[in-house]
């Protein structure tokens, strides 16, 4: 029989991994688990954004239709001075405001109404509103 001397210094081939070498992957593995928190993050912020974006857009069309649906002798600044926001709109835009406007140039037979909608995003400020224009004639648009 052939016995092999037993070198305790020498280091045979480890097929494990060393304390050093886990601790650089759960550490590597902790940045990359932040950075994907933070990036899903920014993007359910913008997507709310968006949604508020569409919300008000809906909003401001739908008070635009109602609005040059009205008889011309109603469509004046005082009676759309204080139009509310739909219910569900006023729980998607936080603080949000409606502001119409009703010009009517002299001798024009048309008026301008401009809706403007804003709202404060999650930091407190204003969002870039959404605008709305359009005309309204006399005859309803028709040729005289």
């Amino acid at each position: 029989m052939i016995f092999k001397a037993v070198n305790p210094c020498r280091r045979s081939d480890r097929r494990g991994f060393t304390l050093v070498e886990i601790t650089i992957a759960v550490f590597l593995l902790a940045i990359a688990m932040a950075l994907t928190a933070q990036v899903v993050g920014w993007l359910l912020s913008a997507r709310r954004s968006s949604e508020r974006r569409q919300w008000a857009t809906r909003e401001a069309a739908v008070v635009m239709e109602r609005l040059s649906a009205l008889p011309w002798g109603r469509l004046t600044a005082d009676s759309v001075k204080d139009l509310p926001f739909s219910n569900q709109v006023g729980r998607e835009l936080p603080r949000g405001e409606l502001a119409v406007a009703v010009d009517e140039p002299p001798g024009a037979g048309s008026k301008r109404l401009s809706i403007r909608i804003r709202w404060r995003n999650q930091a407190g400020e204003w969002d870039a509103p959404v605008r709305l224009t359009a005309w309204v004639h006399r005859n309803g648009g028709q040729p005289r």
